[in-house]
């Protein structure tokens, strides 16, 4: 068996679709994802089998190796009956932002995360030996990543700086705090965005600013959504390993960058855009960067790399439909009020949905009652109904009822449906769109995850360390199986919840006891 690695270091893309290391690999540099392709376990064909492609909800799936039926993370939102308001999948109201020039109420914590994670694991096997750092731009994937109990977990607030909250520390550390000194966002602001490679005279793909009544939140949104913001995400990176001394310790750490850049450009862009294909190549260069930089600081061979992705992204709605292929944007208000029309039909005016955010529908309990004591339909019966209207609706594809048991859906459909919902927070009707359709949102242009469809729920698993075998596995894989790989491969329990298997054919230990 190889031996125990000094770091581990887990780099999730929030959004990456596995076609991008093939069709963009002419650019890629021989460092980057070149290097981890010729010397890692990749596996093809990693799949999501579930509904909730969303970040957060990925995020969950790559920590516990469990899906949202078991991990309870459903989405990156949900609605709260008892608040009767929408919360973010880490709200904790007990908690509040530290390092932010604007701290406030509720900040993030992993408290809705049901079971373990791998970093939880680690730790305790190692008798809180092993530490976990976890950095995203989007508190959601960072605290989701970060496990229970790790040595820090950062993210970008509103003006571009990483804080934290008061559930992992009081304060943030020195090395945080100098590194704001150095790098403050603003200092980005105006600068162009070119093409890799393109000629000074070239013009620029976007110009990182914000102009007009937006100012300060445009700037912020375009550079969260740029190459710009990955580099500092990097940088802010190195000097996590150098401040916490990671991979320095009594035993191997965990390092977690969560790319937060891609997902919020592929919600504006879609999968096929030029500014993809040059964030994708400009992510590939500092992949390569840091890969060196853990070279020269760790040795090469004593760190691990796992790389993967929380969803990928469908194409823009226009560009299918130039090629002849059905796709559009559904509103939600349009499936609420179909639902709501066709049970007032049935039962008497009322107000019978609660909230519908896709892709969960909440009917109102108290219209739901009344309907089962007056017309003695049961909960199934009028989940059914309110299913049938939503079909009504361009774009919807069907609908299942977690606790009504209605269904329309094929039974593998029905099956991915039921592997997103959680109890008391997934609502009365999961409902699932056609391909090349997605939530409307915003001005109504862009798109949105949250299909069980392959350009959301395929995305790329490269292993790369002395403990994998290097090779392309063509064999099903699920992200699901992450946690318990790298488990098996640490020789630690996997996440409590976890249902994935190990890839045991990626691991050299594995095919070295093989008879």
């Amino acid at each position: 068996m190889a031996a125990g690695p000094k770091l581990v270091v887990l780099m999730v893309a929030e959004q990456f679709r596995p076609d991008y290391l093939d069709r963009y690999r002419a650019s890629f540099s021989a460092g980057g994802f070149n290097r981890l392709w010729k010397g890692g376990a990749v596996f093809r064909r990693c799949r999501y089998e579930y509904l909730a492609t969303f970040p957060a909800s990925g995020a969950a799936v790559l920590a516990t190796g469990a899906y949202p039926e078991h991990n309870g993370i459903v989405a990156e939102h949900w609605y709260d009956r008892r608040l009767r308001r929408v919360v973010s999948a880490v709200e904790d109201p007990e908690q509040a932002l530290v390092g932010s020039d604007r701290p406030s109420r509720p900040a993030a914590s992993p408290r809705n995360l049901v079971g373990t994670t791998l970093a939880d694991q680690w730790r305790l096997a190692t008798g809180g030996r092993s530490r976990a750092v976890s950095i995203s731009l989007r508190d959601q994937t960072a605290a989701l990543l970060a496990g229970f109990r790790p040595a820090g977990c950062y993210w970008l607030d509103g003006a571009g700086r990483f804080v934290t909250s008061t559930y992992y520390a009081q304060a943030l550390p020195e090395w945080v705090t100098a590194f704001h000194k150095t790098h403050p966002a603003l200092r980005l602001r105006g600068q162009v965005w070119k093409a890799l490679g393109a000629l000074d005279s070239a013009p620029p793909l976007r110009r990182i600013d914000g102009e007009g009544a937006g100012g300060l939140r445009d700037f912020f949104l375009n550079y969260l959504a740029s190459p710009l913001a990955i580099e500092e995400q990097f940088q802010f990176a190195r000097q996590a390993v150098i401040g916490e001394q990671l991979g320095q310790g009594p035993a191997g750490d965990l390092l977690t960058l969560s790319l937060s850049s891609l997902y919020l450009l592929g919600l504006e862009a879609g999968a096929d855009s030029p500014l993809m294909r040059d964030m994708v190549a400009r992510l590939d260069r500092h992949v390569e960067e840091f890969l060196k930089f853990l070279d020269d600081r760790l040795g090469a061979g004593n760190y691990w790399v796992a790389f993967t992705a929380t969803q990928g992204v469908m194409e823009l709605p226009e560009t299918v439909e130039a090629e002849g292929i059905r796709g559009g944007r559904v509103a939600g208000e349009n499936v609420a009020a179909a639902v709501n029309a066709r049970l007032s039909e049935a039962f008497g005016p009322d107000s019978y949905v609660e909230k519908y955010l896709f892709p969960s529908l909440y009917l109102r309990r108290e219209a739901a009652r009344k309907v089962a004591g007056k017309e003695r339909t049961p909960a199934a019966e009028l989940a059914r109904l309110a299913g049938e209207a939503a079909l009504a609706v361009t774009g919807v594809a069907g609908y299942f009822a977690p606790r009504g048991g209605a269904s329309f859906a094929s039974p593998e459909s029905a099956a991915l449906l039921a592997r997103s919902a959680y109890p008391e927070r997934s609502g009365d009707l999961l409902i699932a769109y056609q391909p090349y359709y997605s939530e409307r949102y915003g001005d109504g242009r862009g798109v949105s995850p949250g299909s069980f469809y392959s350009y959301d729920a395929q995305v790329p698993l490269i292993l790369y360390g002395p403990a994998f075998r290097a090779g392309v596995f063509d064999g099903p894989a699920s992200p699901a199986d992450l946690a318990p790989t790298l488990a098996a491969a640490l020789e630690i329990p996997p996440p409590s919840s976890a249902t994935g298997r190990p890839l045991v054919e990626a691991l050299k230990a594995a095919a070295e006891t093989r008879p």
